[in-house]
């Protein structure tokens, strides 16, 4: 029987959340540390790139196809395989795969994407629900996360082009079964080098497709790539993911057949996932994580080399909290955004260390210098992903193997100061008075369901026996109808007349749906186009939200009212711990340039943004 959680239309956001249960790690992953042998062996490199498609004289041109595609993943247990068929990309005449091709561009090329949409149908619904409402798993659009391209469409083309739409309406987007549309991005020749990726975004659909296989990596190259010490070294790309489906071991699967991802509920109602690490102290399951499709790969490094590393987190919901065991992080883009000097991260499992906090939807560039010869470990460690009346952790999770072989190689970092694109000049407080000091306010309040409460996820004894009583009864009772109506029919057919009641109509069950949808549009932010402002993200809940803005980036300057050193990036993590008396909070400032037109700020936890934790910002003209 499937659960059903209706939720309240209220303000900016409704949303119900039940914290999920499923397969247990086994003990042997929980206590990973570096390992030394000097044993001559040849460790076997199974980290999977990524294929990569690069731009050629200004131009790369390309087809994505989102299809159903049958493979294994790996669950918690690496030697457990669990045939799947999930959606996923194909492009050009190469079939689907665990990831979608890494674009590569540069400023001032032009990046073309035909999507085709060869999913089958959406399956029917009852006439009398709202379409606004209804939610579509297999109408898909495509945004491209984090880059400053133009977001509407090219009218003057013909047939149309869109650039980084994605405010289709209801009975809009890419349609099933063979509609397609024609994606053009316009690269300023300013635009920032770093990591960003593309995902779906049609509202109602977005969580169910991209925690599937439907993501992949983009590219900017720019002036710090073309540094010698750059060039040389090493570059692998991370597309953390988490991939949804039902097993035999889910708690429900709400009668969706195992290896498959067809209702919302699937991740709504389990929203950080089944499979490793429960246990009785707050701390949560969570979905396996891959990278680039594979269950913690082995990366093999020489002695003294240096790497580059792009970590993006495609995760629908869950957070990585990133350390690698006695070695540094030399981070130099947060998202796809430069900075001019390196920000250091130690092994976080040291005292007083720092780690890399991604929210989903955020990515990291850093450069690592292998140490010793040994083995080390890529974890993700346990971070505090709701705190108040309970206390919710994602437990420590190890991502990958790292095997450090012995060499007389040395490399070194390239010297700061990194070059920065220009665009990235910091809104000071002058320029910003200038513009006219416009400040807005944005508040992120569940509505529904106690995050917290995890009582209420479970009936008690007494209800559930109530529940089944009363279904028990209900049963017996239509049994009852079922075979008298047998047996007047039986005289029926004896006496030739007939009888009334002979004909048994089971009783009609309305449908019930798990969620209630927001329109995507219910809230309009209008904003003029070069203006500058300041805006205030009040998170009124203990978990901590994701916040993602499309289109241009935030200079971060606050963190609950207190100033810090400015940064800039396109997805957030707002504190944890607020309440609607005492909210956390996040201030940025933003320069709406170069482009007019709607696009959406929303809940990066695509679950959220897909229940309505989603506004819509037009920018227009002077």
């Amino acid at each position: 029987m499937e659960n059903s959680h209706p939720i309240n239309r209220s303000q900016f956001l409704r949303i119900g959340m039940t914290v999920a249960s499923g397969m247990l790690l086994p003990g042997s992953l929980n206590a990973f540390s570096r390992e030394h042998s000097n044993k001559a062996v040849h460790p076997l490199h199974t980290f999977v790139q990524p294929p990569m498609l690069e731009a050629n004289n200004g131009l790369l041109d390309m087809t994505l196809t989102a299809t159903y595609w049958d493979t294994k993943l790996s669950g918690a247990d690496l030697k457990q395989q669990y045939p799947v068929s999930l959606r996923a990309y194909a492009y050009d005449a190469y079939g689907p795969n665990h990831v979608g091709p890494t674009l590569v561009v540069n400023g001032g090329d032009q990046l073309r994407i035909k999507l085709v949409n060869n999913l089958p149908v959406n399956p029917p619904f009852p006439a009398f629900r709202d379409p606004a409402n209804y939610m579509k798993p297999n109408t898909t659009n495509l945004h491209v996360h984090g880059l400053h391209v133009y977001p509407g469409i090219y009218a003057d083309k013909h047939p149309l082009e869109y650039g980084d739409f994605v405010v289709d309406p209801n009975s809009g987007g890419v349609k099933p079964d063979g509609d397609s549309r024609q994606y053009a991005y316009k690269i300023p020749k300013n635009h920032p080098a770093g990591p960003f990726y593309y995902h779906p975004q049609y509202h109602g659909s977005s969580a169910l497709q991209s925690a599937s296989l439907m993501s992949g990596a983009i590219m900017v190259r720019g002036p710090v790539d073309n540094l010698p010490e750059m060039d040389q070294a090493k570059e692998l790309i991370f597309l953390f993911q988490a991939s949804y489906f039902a097993t035999k071991s889910n708690r429900s699967n709400y009668v969706v057949s195992d290896g498959l991802l067809e209702k919302f509920a699937q991740i709504a109602n389990y929203p950080t996932g089944h499979g490793t690490n429960k246990d009785n102290h707050g701390v949560v399951d969570i979905q396996p994580v891959l990278i680039n499709g594979v269950r913690q790969p082995t990366i093999v490094m020489e002695s003294g080399e240096v790497q580059r590393w792009r970590f993006i987190n495609t995760q629908v919901f869950n957070y990585l909290n990133l350390s690698l065991d006695e070695h540094i992080f030399h981070q130099y883009t947060i998202d796809g955004w430069g900075s001019s000097n390196y920000q250091d991260y130690p092994d976080g499992r040291q005292k007083n260390g720092k780690c890399i906090l991604l929210a989903a939807g955020n990515r990291s560039s850093v450069l690592i210098r292998a140490g010793a010869t040994g083995t080390y470990f890529l974890r993700s460690l346990p971070f505090k992903i709701a705190q108040g009346k309970k206390t919710v952790t994602l437990p420590e999770h190890i991502l990958a193997k790292i095997v450090v072989i012995d060499s007389k190689k040395i490399m070194r970092l390239p010297p700061t100061p990194l070059p920065v694109s220009s665009f990235l000049k910091p809104i000071t407080d002058q320029e910003f008075a200038r513009a006219g000091g416009r400040k807005r306010s944005i508040i992120f309040n569940l509505i529904g369901n106690d995050i917290l409460d995890l009582s209420r996820n479970d009936p008690s004894l007494i209800e559930a026996a109530i529940d089944q009583s009363a279904s028990i009864a209900l049963a017996l009772k239509e049994s009852a109808k079922k075979a008298i109506a047998a047996v007047k029919e039986s005289l029926s057919e004896l006496t030739g007349k007939p009888i009334e009641g002979s004909q048994y109509f089971p009783p009609f069950v309305f449908p019930t749906y798990d969620y209630q949808l927001q329109p995507a549009n219910s809230i309009i932010q209008n904003v003029i186009l070069d203006a500058i402002e300041e805006w205030t993200i009040f998170n009124s809940n203990s978990i901590a939200h994701a916040f993602h803005i499309h289109v241009n980036p935030m200079y971060i300057i606050k963190v609950n009212g207190f100033p810090i050193d400015p940064y800039w990036c396109d997805t957030l993590a707002l504190p944890a711990g607020g309440t609607q008396e005492m909210p956390t909070s996040v201030t940025f400032r933003m320069r709406f340039a170069d482009f007019i037109g709607p696009y959406i700020l929303h809940s990066q936890m695509l679950t959220y943004a897909d229940l309505g934790m989603v506004q819509r910002v037009t920018v227009l003209p002077k």
